[in-house]
């Protein structure tokens, strides 16, 4: 095994490295994160256009990603389960070198009633599917416990 990773750069990090990693974003950011995940962190908020509500999501981290097929967004929280499909198929990352690391915007549509379900202090876990990719990003026990008092 040694040669291979040798001859194609195996580059894995390790868990202390994501750790710290993720951290750097986290640093860097004044807003929440609705997650994490190993290497990447997802930001969310709502949009109002013309009567159409957007789930507008900023997926920071290791993420490269250059489509045409869309993504899905799976949220479970505590009582439901919803599934979002992206408001554009195309969706590419751009570079931020702050981070070694890339953002990614991807807007999914949503109904008004949805928007009141998804609260922070109920998600147990987002599962983004993007290509064959799946990021799945749980939310930080301690801003959740400090939206919950």
């Amino acid at each position: 095994m040694g040669v291979f990773s040798k001859i194609f750069g195996g580059n894995k990090t390790s868990q202390a490295e994501d750790a710290d990693y993720i951290e750097t974003i986290l640093k860097h950011s004044e807003d929440a994160p609705l997650g994490v995940s190993d290497q990447n962190v997802i930001y969310a908020g709502y949009n109002e256009l013309g009567g159409y509500y957007y789930l507008q999501t900023y997926v920071i981290g290791r993420l490269n990603t250059k489509t045409k097929t869309g993504a899905t967004l799976l949220v479970d929280g505590e009582g439901y389960n919803l599934s979002l499909k992206s408001d554009m198929d195309e969706i590419e990352s751009d570079p931020v070198d702050i981070f070694k690391g890339n953002a990614t915007r991807i807007d999914f549509e949503i109904e008004k009633d949805t928007v009141e379900k998804i609260k922070r202090s109920t998600i147990k876990s987002i599962t983004l599917n993007i290509k064959k990719n799946t990021f799945v990003f749980k939310p930080i026990p301690k801003i959740k416990e400090e939206n919950e008092q």
